[in-house]
């Protein structure tokens, strides 16, 4: 990738905020691409219980028209949403596809299919950034966090992966996460100590409650960013191609359009979409369920601009100290 072209369209989407336009001067920086939106979890605070749309896999054909719609200008993308990636049959291809292109790819995973013919595959597939939800030091508190999952062979997993990047050339950043909540707060550092002693990165996670959605404890806001940075800089794509506004939709609504019938362009600054700028800009997101109670992200307009996409994650999820942090969609 050419990074001066992919700063000089940062500085278009920063500027476009900063006047606020409802029609972007740039094209997104990030994307979040929903692979599949199967999961074999009922976590408390995810809210893929209350999910009614479809389950399905996000076919080839679509996935590498996304990717070839979205350059030069994509700096960074996450091969995940409401949904388990590594058990997409061709997770790996999708990866190689987008790195071939230029594109810095990431994913979550709960690591319950984590088994060594996936690590293979994610090794081998050039994948940028992984972050392994695991969210609990013992076995109590991982079946309270991740109801379904095997506290004993999700970690095994995980030690296994760690031993399979150590024995094969990568440039693979893997991060272990803990989702601080009220069961697993006391384990905060035995956590971190154990996973930095099998040479992972820790990230210590603020947890968050998809703006309301999902009756889960979180830091109260006193502040609303409006305009949120959201619209302004990425898309969330689920695996039918339905584009809606950030992570935090998980049902399909609101919908910006569909990658099925419209490209990219035509979506990003669409009639949906520039109205769903506009209520931002003019403070009126009451009627957009899912900004009513989400505080916001906002935009800092300088640090966006000199800090690529995946540089901006990697600061964050790579810190040594044990401070709870947001994390990036």
């Amino acid at each position: 990738m050419d990074f001066s072209l992919s700063r000089d369209n940062r500085q278009r989407l920063a500027q476009g905020h900063a006047e606020r336009r409802t029609r972007s001067l740039g094209r997104p920086a990030h994307l979040k691409i929903e692979l599949t939106n199967y999961c074999n979890l009922a976590c408390p605070f995810c809210p893929h219980h209350k999910m009614k749309r479809k389950v399905g896999f996000m076919d080839a054909p679509l996935f590498r028209r996304i990717i070839d719609q979205a350059m030069p200008d994509l700096e960074f993308v996450y091969l995940h949403h409401l949904g388990e990636s590594l058990v997409h049959p061709r997770v790996g291809e999708f990866i190689a596809y987008a790195k071939a292109a230029g594109v810095r790819t990431g994913l979550s995973t709960n690591a319950n299919f984590l088994d060594r013919r996936r690590g293979d595959v994610l090794l081998q597939s050039g994948l940028d950034f992984l972050v392994i939800s695991l969210d609990a030091a013992t076995e109590t508190s991982y079946g309270q966090m991740r109801v379904g999952g095997d506290f004993f062979s999700t970690q095994k997993n995980v030690e296994t992966f760690l031993k399979q990047q150590r024995a094969q050339p990568n440039e693979l950043v893997v991060v272990v996460q803990l989702i601080v909540s009220e069961c697993n707060r006391d384990e905060i550092g035995e956590f971190a100590r154990e996973w930095r002693e099998r040479g992972a990165n820790v990230m210590i996670k603020q947890a968050r409650d998809f703006a309301g959605q999902v009756n889960w404890p979180v830091a109260q806001t006193q502040h609303k960013a409006l305009p949120c940075r959201m619209p302004f800089s990425e898309l969330t794509i689920l695996w039918d191609g339905r584009v809606v506004p950030c992570a935090n939709v998980f049902e399909g609504e609101p919908s910006l359009g569909s990658l099925q019938t419209e490209s990219l362009d035509e979506i990003w600054n669409g009639e949906a979409m520039q109205t769903f700028r506009k209520a931002h800009i003019s403070g009126c997101v009451g009627n957009i369920a899912v900004c009513r109670r989400c505080p916001g992200h906002e935009f800092v307009y300088e640090d966006f601009v000199a800090v690529d996409q995946f540089e901006q994650r990697l600061r964050l999820y790579r810190r040594d100290d044990l401070a709870r942090r947001p994390g990036l969609s």
